[in-house]
C-alpha cells in the first residue's frame, strides 16, 4: 500500500511540512501531546504502523486494499438541502481508488457541542442544519433521543458520504483515532474520554448501524455505503 500525503500540490513528507500545510486554523492545537500533532506523528513517523492500521480496517469492512492520497484538514461540504452553514475539515482525507476514509483524531476534545444545541433557528422556524443532519443519519430516532450526541459525529459522517461522492464513489469509512498514552491531559481528561466513548457509541445506535458499523444513506440520489469505525492508537 503507497499512502502520499500532500496539500495545494506540494508534497507533505516532514512534520515541518504539515505543520506549514496541513495546520489546524487554531495554531495552539499544533502543541506535544494534542491530537493535531500526534495524527502527524503517526503519519509521518510511524507510516508502517498507520499503513497496517488502514490496510486492517479496509479487510475489516471487506473492501479491497489500494493506494492513498491524503490531504490534512481537508475541507468537505454536506452536500444539498443542508441549509446554511460553511463546510467542515476532516484532520485527515485519504482518498483511494474506489473508497474515500475521513479521519478524526481526538485525545480528549469534545465532539463539538451537542446536537441538541444546534436545532434552534436564529429565526425561530426555519429547519436548520441540525435537523437535516438527524433525519439523515438517525432517521428512526427522535430529535430528544439524539440530542445529547455530539454534533461533530453527524457532520463526520455525513462530510465523508459527501466526499465519495464528489468522487463518483459509493464507500467510505469514517474513522475516529483516539490517541492514549504519552498524552497531554487536559483538566477532566478522564471524563471528557468517557464522553466520547458514550458518544460515539450512542451515535453508531442511533444510526442502525449493523455489527460491522455499516450504514448505508442516499446522498443526492446515489446509495452511499459508509463504515463508522473508532480505534485507539497509543502513543
Amino acid at each position: 500500500m503507497n499512502i502520499r500525503f500532500e496539500k495545494k500540490g506540494k508534497a507533505i513528507d516532514s512534520l515541518e511540512a504539515w505543520k506549514e500545510l496541513g495546520n489546524p486554523k487554531k495554531d495552539n492545537q499544533w502543541k506535544e501531546g494534542h491530537s493535531a500533532r500526534l495524527m502527524a506523528e503517526l503519519a509521518i513517523e510511524r507510516k508502517p504502523e498507520f499503513a497496517k492500521r488502514v490496510s486492517d480496517l479496509l479487510a475489516e469492512c471487506g473492501i479491497a486494499e489500494q493506494d492513498f492520497v491524503c490531504e490534512p484538514e481537508a475541507a468537505a461540504g454536506l452536500g444539498e438541502g443542508m441549509y446554511s452553514g460553511g463546510p467542515r475539515n476532516h484532520d485527515l482525507l485519504m482518498l483511494g481508488k474506489d473508497c474515500v476514509i475521513g479521519i478524526e483524531a481526538k485525545v480528549s476534545e469534545y465532539f463539538d457541542e451537542e446536537i441538541g444545541k444546534h436545532l434552534k433557528s436564529p429565526k425561530g422556524n426555519e429547519s436548520t442544519r441540525a435537523e437535516r443532519l438527524i433525519k439523515c443519519l438517525t432517521p428512526k430516532k427522535s430529535q430528544d433521543e439524539v440530542s445529547g450526541i455530539g454534533y461533530q459525529l453527524f457532520t463526520a459522517a455525513r462530510g465523508i458520504m459527501c466526499a465519495a461522492l464528489k468522487h463518483g464513489m459509493d464507500k467510505c469509512i469514517m474513522l475516529v483515532i483516539t490517541f492514549k498514552g504519552n498524552v497531554e491531559k487536559e483538566k477532566n481528561y478522564d471524563a471528557n474520554c468517557a464522553k466520547n466513548a458514550k458518544d460515539f457509541d450512542d451515535f453508531l445506535k442511533a444510526t442502525g448501524a449493523d455489527g460491522n458499523g455499516q450504514i448505508v444513506r442516499d446522498i443526492s440520489g446515489k446509495a452511499i455505503s459508509c463504515w463508522i469505525k473508532h480505534i485507539d492508537v497509543t502513543v
